[in-house]
């Protein structure tokens, strides 16, 4: 939206800006519906090298601005 606000950057690169988000399966011992190799599975996707990559070079369509940066550790 920056082409279309005018809006000037104000604050940027501060750490209190961090907005992070994170993955944590469930307990399997919470609910006996809980499927916790599928959401190993998933963790373990979400993570891995080839999944921060994607993340990385998402683009908003016609933006070259990187959106989200990726900061997992493969296990």
């Amino acid at each position: 939206m920056k082409d279309k606000l005018g809006l000037q950057i104000i604050c940027e690169g501060d750490s209190s800006l961090l907005n992070q988000y994170g993955v944590i399966p469930v307990n399997p011992k919470a609910n006996d519906k809980i499927n916790a190799a599928g959401a190993e599975k998933f963790v373990n996707w979400i993570i891995s090298d080839e999944t921060q990559d994607l993340i990385k070079s998402y683009k908003i369509e016609g933006h070259d601005d990187q959106v989200f940066y990726p900061n997992a550790k493969s296990k």
